[in-house]
């Protein structure tokens, strides 16, 4: 079997100028992303619900609603 039918891992083996070349574009890539990525800390959304639970032992819902 000739040894360029053995696949691309084969080719960078035999050509490592190649595969460090490749390395490089994917990481500068990489890096370039992840300094232009949105981030936020606390992401905007919006909420249409809210649940407010409180304890109290023994008590109806129009005391707690009271209280």
């Amino acid at each position: 079997m000739r040894e360029s039918s053995k696949g691309i891992i084969s080719w960078f083996a035999h050509n490592p100028v190649a595969a460090n070349l490749l390395m490089m574009v994917i990481l500068l890539a990489g890096i370039s992303t992840a300094f232009s990525i949105k981030k936020e800390l606390f992401p905007q959304f919006e909420s249409r619900r809210v649940s407010i639970n409180v304890p109290y032992r023994g008590g109806t819902p129009v005391e707690v609603e009271e209280g």
